[in-house]
């Protein structure tokens, strides 16, 4: 289990740096030479496919595996899941926001002055898990006997 527990923490901070990484690149993109501007789609779109998807998948596999060998239950699981969600939701947005990266419009710099705002996502994404993991806090503690 120790193996697991290693790609799964491995795994874990590579896509949480990605999604750090990936709105910061949308929001420089704008103020880019033509050529600096193309090679940063293009590292960003590898960094994203090549890296960032399969640490993500291979995140939530291995934490899936810990969670069944662990027997993990509780309110504070089912808060963490609903985290990871979210966590797996902007992943995919930001692989929209990539794909939209490769058409140049004319809504170019409001889109850019928007991604900037994305940082907070991952900001606040990121240290909840962490908290609902390590913490393991009672939520909901007055609702675990409840009948429904």
């Amino acid at each position: 289990m120790a193996w697991l527990m290693s790609l799964h923490i491995a795994t874990l901070t590579i896509w949480s740096a990605s999604l750090l990484y990936m709105p910061v690149m949308f929001s420089v993109d704008h103020e880019m030479s033509t050529a600096t501007s193309k090679r940063l789609r293009v590292m960003s779109r590898f960094a994203f496919i090549a890296v960032a998807s399969p640490a993500a998948v291979l995140a939530i596999i291995s934490g899936s595996g810990l969670a069944y060998l662990t027997q993990a239950s509780g309110s504070w699981l089912a808060a963490k899941l609903a985290v990871v969600a979210l966590m797996a939701g902007f992943h995919v947005y930001c692989g929209r926001m990539l794909a939209m990266l490769g058409h140049e419009g004319s809504h170019k710099r409001e889109r850019s002055a928007a991604t900037a705002w994305l940082i907070v996502v991952p900001l606040i994404l990121i240290p909840t898990v962490l908290w609902l993991v390590l913490a393991k806090p009672a939520l909901l503690s007055g609702l675990e006997g409840a009948p429904w």
